[in-house]
């Protein structure tokens, strides 16, 4: 839930949506994961040689947006309100959740790898908007109204993840409220790596087979 900036509320919403259109997107990921609608990638293997090509790209770009000046200056030009003031001198959040997709895939079993990105991808996103829009109490510079949403996105997602038998409902409660937890404290981690490694390890520790 990013604190307010120097411009107008509306046009601070207006970026972030705009942030998180691309982040929500994201769930696609995990939806694959339980599902498998597709016919690749299919094995945790397939699934570590998509991830991580997609990391390593995601990296070298931004080693050349950080370190180069003309790539700079084009990335500023054209994508300069979707990156937040931290991000200018540190990988992106997207590339940060690419890093956290990976590793929740050669971490944890696919059920658990699923559910922990889509507790990223669902509550860091429905926090940071609600946060935004709705946000009036401070707690740690980021607002209950915002971690509330978070909160909501998670247990909805905790509530799919169990309707499919994936894992056990309290497996699964207990993954988002640690993931919410996550987002709300100020750790100094990444959102996107903090959530999708607590809450995974969180479901990990309570016993269920890999």
């Amino acid at each position: 839930m990013p604190a307010p900036d120097s411009a107008g509320p509306a046009r601070s919403f207006s970026r972030e949506l705009s942030r998180k259109a691309i982040h929500l997107s994201f769930i696609v990921v995990p939806l694959e994961l339980l599902h498998e609608w597709l016919p690749w990638p299919r094995t945790r293997i397939e699934w570590t040689l998509l991830l991580g090509s997609l990391a390593l790209i995601a990296i070298a770009l931004d080693i050349v947006r950080l370190h180069e000046p003309r790539a700079r200056k084009f990335f500023h030009e054209f994508f300069g309100a979707l990156i937040r003031r931290h991000e200018q001198g540190q990988l992106l959040g997207s590339t940060y959740l690419l890093i956290a997709a990976l590793l929740a895939v050669d971490l944890f079993p696919r059920p658990m790898a699923a559910a922990a990105i889509g507790y990223t991808v669902l509550g860091d996103g429905l926090a940071a908007l609600a946060g935004r829009r709705f946000g009036r109490t401070k707690f740690f510079d980021k607002s209950l109204e915002g971690a509330l949403a978070g909160l909501g996105g998670c247990v909805v997602w905790a509530a799919w993840v169990a309707s499919t038998g994936a894992l056990p409902w309290s497996v699964a409660l207990a993954g988002a409220l640690v993931a919410s937890l996550v987002e709300f404290l100020p750790i100094p981690l990444d959102d996107n790596l903090g959530m999708t490694l607590a809450s995974g390890y969180a479901m990990k520790l309570l016993g269920v087979p890999l």
